[in-house]
């Protein structure tokens, strides 16, 4: 992996607040493959997607290789949102998810020196299940590294107490299509298993 994904991982593991009141705390889990579906798991929720595709488990925790597109899929535990976001909320849902975004995005400009071009959302909801999907393409960079990342793509949902974080970060010559195919796919499949 190069530096640019660990950088990634990085922004998303960080704990920040969104609006001074929600803060958002990294959850360990795992991923792996068993029966021919790719399972995360931390110690109150498993998700499972069934596998379509050659995937490949990164050494680097959270980290999946499939058709050749990286994708990073982890969950964030939130507190202080004050209002339900149950799974009839879907516009709660939305709020919040919507507001993380904004605070990732800034965090990508003002910590991290990103240019972000383009950005872009949309709210889907597939088998009753809210997304909040995001992607901007990236622009000037304090530091080059090759590849380069041009897009990063997010798909975010809630589970619990927690965010879901599906994100495919498309790399010079990569194929923004064929990565968001991908993770459409994983947001169709996913069954949620909360202990």
């Amino acid at each position: 992996m190069t530096r640019t994904f660990f950088l990634i991982l990085l922004i998303l593991l960080f704990t920040g607040n969104v609006k001074g009141q929600v803060s958002f705390s990294p959850v360990d889990s795992k991923l792996q493959i068993s029966n021919n579906e790719l399972i995360y798991s931390s110690s109150l929720t498993t998700v499972k997607f069934p596998l379509k595709r050659q995937v490949t488990v990164s050494p680097q925790n959270n980290f999946v290789t499939i058709d050749n597109q990286i994708i990073q899929i982890i969950t964030l535990k939130f507190d202080g949102y004050k209002k339900d976001t149950k799974e009839e909320n879907l516009n709660n849902q939305k709020e919040l998810l919507d507001a993380y975004s904004k605070y990732e995005m800034e965090y990508f400009k003002s910590d991290l020196g990103v240019e972000i071009i383009n950005p872009n959302s949309q709210w889907v909801v597939t088998k009753s299940k809210g997304w909040f999907i995001w992607y901007f393409k990236i622009g000037k960079v304090p530091t080059q590294v090759d590849p380069q990342t041009e897009i990063q793509l997010f798909a975010t949902s809630v589970i619990g107490d927690k965010v879901l974080i599906i994100n495919a970060p498309i790399m010079t010559g990569g194929d923004f299509s064929k990565a968001a195919l991908i993770v459409n796919e994983f947001m169709e499949a996913l069954t949620i298993k909360e202990q």
